[in-house]
């Protein structure tokens, strides 16, 4: 890999050892007095080896335990004629750990040091951590679609979140001399209410929703030089709407137009942290995302042997207090970032070139700008007013194509499919470009993946894979951070 802190300096890249094991099941009835009823149980296993950029990194791994179960509901009809439900729940019960304890600390040019910490540590941190952390998470999403006639609809849609996260590490509580993480809890709910208008023919169709959005937070933060704790309590909400509609001016040409201030709450993750690198963020504010939608849609689907759609759709955004990853002093957090513009223009095309052979294309370019007047917490004027947003790609495409067919190497019952994904990110920059001799950035890239998926049994038993970056093309991600090479994945499915 090529070590971007090191002028093109390359080295062969190590320690970047990844095992996952997924154990999963689903129960499946049709009685009791819904029409569907799934439960599915789940146990998730990993283990990860840190990768070192800075310095190479030797011995710090991660490992992660998932114990979850989901259940699904449909139901038509459900307390009343024309209502129907669909409900989703998960609840998960988690475990994290993150071990970084060497004594020593290695260069790229195999000479070492001792760990600025006596109890260890190699990720470029002045503290070990040996973590112990536990996560329970409860998810349930819940639809519920009123049929008032022919033209008009009503729909109710909920997302409720519970979380609640223990973190726990005694190494670094005993380098560092004081606690720095605390059990914390976060409550969201997501509510939309959607009246939706069908015309005669299906000619003319408008949609208008109103959104509720809660959140509550509860933990405490130790002050990073004192040690001094306070309790954070956070309890905000926000409402939200949006309009759409879609004209047909013919059976296969639409088009579209929506608009909306839209709000999106953070996330657990982003509220909460890891308790492993990420850190509580009790500061944190929801997105707030002022926008409009245009778009083209020629549609085939049904109507013609290639089922072709082609759709071309141009968006402006205006997004206030935009949720950015950012480093700090003890791990990680997320943050607000005030305003940033968004206009851009998205094309897609898909269809069936065959009854076996489907191919798809896709292209976005976004020019995305810093809109703060002033630099954060000052009046003094922002020098990267009206520049691109760095760490965000501008322009990005993904093609593909499947072959499936039945009994493709013989005998009945069977189903096999082919596929092939190409993938393309142009050259972008993981800072502000204030002079032309910015050099942090990230280079153009390309990756292709290669999958197939096997049916035997009447469709019993199914065999998957996949090889991503089948080229082992070199790929970054955000503060031009290498991504894994040439990786691979087997999945089997089985149904009784």
């Amino acid at each position: 890999m090529t070590l971007p802190n090191r002028k093109g300096a390359k080295v062969r890249r190590t320690h970047d050892g990844f095992e996952k094991y997924i154990i999963g099941g689903s129960l499946k009835a049709k009685k009791w007095y819904f029409n569907a009823i799934e439960l599915e149980p789940i146990y998730v296993r990993t283990y990860k080896e840190i990768q070192g950029i800075e310095h190479d990194v030797r011995e710090a791994h991660s490992r992660t335990e998932v114990y979850g179960v989901v259940l699904k509901l449909k139901k038509h009809d459900f307390l009343t004629a024309g209502l129907s439900l669909d409900s989703y729940s998960n609840l998960s019960a988690l475990r994290l750990s993150l071990v970084d304890k060497a004594l020593r600390r290695y260069e790229w040019d195999g000479s070492s040091y001792l760990s600025p910490s006596r109890y260890g540590g190699e990720l470029g941190l002045d503290y070990p951590t040996d973590s112990d952390d536990r996560k329970t998470l409860f998810v349930n999403r819940t639809n519920l679609e009123y049929l008032l006639s022919e033209q008009h609809s009503l729909s109710l849609n909920t997302l409720f979140t519970l979380a609640n996260g223990y973190p726990h590490d005694a190494l670094r509580e005993q380098a560092l001399g004081r606690q720095t993480a605390f059990p914390s809890r976060m409550r969201s709910l997501v509510a939309g209410l959607s009246y939706d208008y069908r015309s005669p023919k299906d000619k003319f169709l408008n949609s208008f929703t109103l959104r509720y959005y809660s959140y509550t937070m509860h933990t405490e933060k130790a002050h990073p030089q004192t040690g001094i704790r306070r309790h954070i309590d956070l309890d905000k909400s926000e409402i939200g709407l949006s309009n759409a509609l879609r004209y047909r001016f013919t059976p296969t040409l639409m088009g579209k137009l929506s608009a909306g201030y839209d709000v999106r709450i953070p996330s657990e993750s982003e509220l909460l942290g890891d308790g492993v690198s990420i850190t509580p963020s009790e500061a944190l504010t929801p997105e707030r995302n002022t926008s409009v939608n245009v778009g083209l849609l020629y549609d085939l689907t049904a109507k013609h042997p290639t089922n072709a759609q082609i759709e071309l759709n141009f968006f402006y955004n205006h997004l206030e207090d935009m949720i950015r990853y950012t480093e700090g002093l003890l791990g990680a957090q997320y943050v607000n970032f005030e305003q940033m513009r968004t206009i851009g223009v998205e094309f897609e095309a898909k269809a069936d070139v065959s009854p076996s052979l489907y191919v798809y294309g896709n292209t976005t370019y976004q020019d995305l700008r810093d809109k703060r007047e002033t630099e954060p917490l000052s009046r003094v004027p922002n020098p990267t007013k009206g520049k691109r947003m760095p760490n965000i790609p501008y322009l990005l495409a993904n093609a593909g194509v499947e072959y499936h067919r039945e009994n493709l190497f013989g005998g009945r019952g069977k189903n096999a499919r082919l596929m092939l994904d190409l993938a393309f990110v142009e050259e972008y920059y993981y800072d502000f470009v204030l002079t032309r001799l910015q050099k942090r950035r990230i280079p153009r890239h390309t990756t292709l993946d290669v999958g197939f998926e096997h049916s035997l049994r009447d469709r019993h038993l199914f065999l998957s894979g996949k090889v991503r970056n089948l080229t082992n093309a070199e790929t970054y991600t955000e503060l031009n951070r290498p991504l894994p090479g040439i990786n691979w994945a087997v999945k089997l499915r089985v149904i009784f």
